[in-house]
């Protein structure tokens, strides 16, 4: 027992020293210590030089930031892309590639020597193996969304923008979106109340392209114009009071008793919809909105994570579409040229026309 007690004691006095060691440590000068988005304690470079972005929407969020310049390594299926941020940085196709699809190897990271790699939807164990593999500071960050998870994202601009000095940016492009979200709620709020079509949106991608029973029952774009959209009675997720759906897959059945006034697609799930807009198909037999031809097609809202800038900018053609009086002095590549120079600092208008077609009313393959 006296043996017994004494190594218990051993253990606690070994086990404070550890403490404290942990609590007193040293950070060495240049470095400075911050509190990750995921609770983690990390000690990084005051002085930024060298990032990696990794995972859905990181290097998006960089791009935003005006930070490409300080990247140095791409995931492999980010090259072949057809994103905003990547047609309007091109430059960033060609940088050393840090894994295949979206998986980095550690040895490739390593050897590129970042000064920081930067993760969205990371656990906090996947950020501690990577730090520990690489030997090189990680951080998570959220991505948040243009639903109740706003605050999130503007939070990570936040954050990002004081880690990589761009704090006045962030601040800039936090304003630009909200100048825009007021603007199209006044423009439609008095028309809404006048106009009652209701609205789907169908083709949305999640993890993947699908097809027209893919929805978002809380589509931002919808809900800035104050429109009524037909998937919005799906309601909230049963597991979480808190948490909308941001993605539902229904039945097309469930399409046809919404059976809605207009019908819009995301071109990013087009060629997997076209057969059922055709003649001869169920739903055209069925769907007032195919019948009366009122098939609107809209830009990417999901392409490895939301894209943001086209999420305003499909707000804005939608608004055309539904209260073309409140919108009648929008010129949509006008208003489009804006919003992409707000968020990238130069416009990809034209390129994402020449990709996707653009918005228009959909005139049949």
């Amino acid at each position: 027992m006296k043996y017994f007690l004494i190594g218990i004691l051993i253990i606690l006095v070994f086990s404070s020293c550890s403490h404290a060691g942990v609590k007193d440590q040293i950070i060495p000068k240049g470095m400075k210590e911050i509190t990750d988005m995921s609770g983690r304690k990390v000690i990084i470079p005051q002085d930024i030089n060298k990032i990696i972005a990794l995972k859905s929407g990181a290097l998006r969020l960089i791009c935003y930031l005006e930070a490409n310049d300080k990247v140095i390594g791409i995931e492999e299926n980010e090259r072949r892309r057809i994103t905003p941020y990547l047609l309007a940085h091109p430059e960033l196709r060609k940088l050393p590639i840090i894994g295949s699809g979206n998986a980095p190897e550690t040895e490739l990271v390593a050897a590129l020597r970042p000064d920081l790699i930067i993760c969205t939807h990371n656990t906090i164990g996947e950020a501690d193996e990577l730090q520990q593999k690489t030997g090189i500071p990680v951080i998570n960050i959220e991505y948040g969304d243009f639903n109740q998870n706003i605050g999130v994202f503007y939070n990570t601009l936040d954050f990002l923008g004081n880690i990589l000095q761009k704090e006045q940016r962030a601040t800039f492009i936090k304003e630009s979106i909200e100048r825009c979200i007021l603007d199209l709620n006044k423009r439609s709020l008095t028309s809404s109340k006048q106009n009652k079509s209701k609205v789907y949106i169908g083709g949305i991608s999640y993890r993947g392209s699908h097809g027209i029973n893919s929805t978002e029952p809380q589509y931002a774009s919808f809900r800035f114009i104050n429109a009524i959209n037909v998937a919005s009675s799906l309601g909230e997720v049963t597991s979480s009071p808190k948490a909308w759906l941001e993605n539902a897959f229904i039945d097309k059945e469930q399409l046809i008793e919404w059976n809605p006034d207009k019908i819009f697609i995301d071109v990013s799930g087009l060629a997997l919809i076209t057969d059922d807009l055709e003649n001869g198909s169920v739903l055209s037999k069925l769907l007032k909105a195919i019948k009366n031809n009122e098939i609107y097609l809209v830009f990417p809202h999901n392409w490895f994570d939301i894209n943001y800038e086209n999420i305003l900018i499909n707000a804005y053609y939608i608004g055309q579409i539904l209260y073309p009086d409140s919108f009648n002095d929008i010129d949509l590549e006008t208003k489009a040229n804006e919003i992409y120079t707000h968020f990238l600092g130069i416009s990809v208008y034209q390129e994402m026309l020449k990709e996707t077609g653009g918005c228009r009313k959909y005139e049949g393959q």
